[in-house]
């Protein structure tokens, strides 16, 4: 299906539950992780790490993207590495998080319009559900976190994005069919497991990946920012 070009004007088709992603996406994050991965790494003693190797650690990548940051003289110590990145990474993402971490403009409004409709909300994400709450934390200081129905994240499915199984098992929970659902994402990933899982795909620019590569992926419109995708419920 050839993408549509700021299709911010369109209607939504027969849609009966919206699935976001959460970071890049209602939350601005993603700048924030960059910083604190150059934290954390400077912090153990590793190299700094390309962009593109951050949001690949960012889209699901695990701790196989960490590895690869390892410089050969120190692979014996692998192990120990790998903890000291776990430990510290933990220790700074949570104050982190808690003090920078804001709602993208928009998002407690299109919650509250979604809700006025009934349709139902939902998130995919790649975050461990270890560290979802701190995730969620935006969400829950502005009062719509009660407003979600499911949130899966990583462990809830066999493969994760850009396979489509999370965003299927998340339409199962909200019991509609995926050819039903909506599922908004700022990265190629998002929109190549829509497209897998057969859901209207619709890019964001608010996080990850420009204009080009999401167009790659053939998503059904590309939005600037969440805020816009209240057009399609007015």
């Amino acid at each position: 299906m050839a993408a549509k070009k700021d299709a911010t004007n369109s209607k939504a088709p027969d849609i009966n539950c919206v699935i976001f992603d959460l970071d890049g996406t209602l939350i601005d994050s993603v700048p924030v992780y960059f910083e604190l991965m150059e934290t954390i790494l400077e912090t153990i003693g590793l190299p700094p790490a390309p962009r593109s190797v951050v949001a690949e650690f960012m889209t699901g990548g695990g701790m196989a993207v960490i590895e690869r940051l390892i410089p050969e003289n120190l692979r014996h110590r692998k192990e120990e590495i790998i903890k000291e990145f776990l430990v510290v990474g933990r220790n700074t993402s949570r104050s982190t998080f808690e003090t920078r971490v804001k709602l993208f403009h928009g998002v407690p409004r299109l919650f509250n319009r979604l809700v006025g409709l009934r349709i139902p909300i939902g998130i995919v994400t790649s975050t461990e559900r270890l560290y979802i709450d701190r995730k969620l934390l935006p969400l829950q200081k502005n009062r719509i976190k009660e407003h979600l129905d499911v949130v899966i994240t990583i462990e809830d499915a066999p493969r994760k994005k850009p396979f489509p199984d999370p965003l299927i098992v998340c339409s199962e929970r909200l019991g509609v069919s995926a050819g039903k659902c909506v599922y908004v994402g700022d990265s190629h990933v998002d929109i190549r497991a829509a497209n897998a899982a057969g859901m209207m795909a619709i890019g964001v620019l608010s996080g990850l990946d420009d204009r080009e590569t999401l167009m790659a992926e053939n998503p059904h419109m590309i939005l600037e920012n969440i805020n816009e995708l209240i057009r399609l419920f007015s």
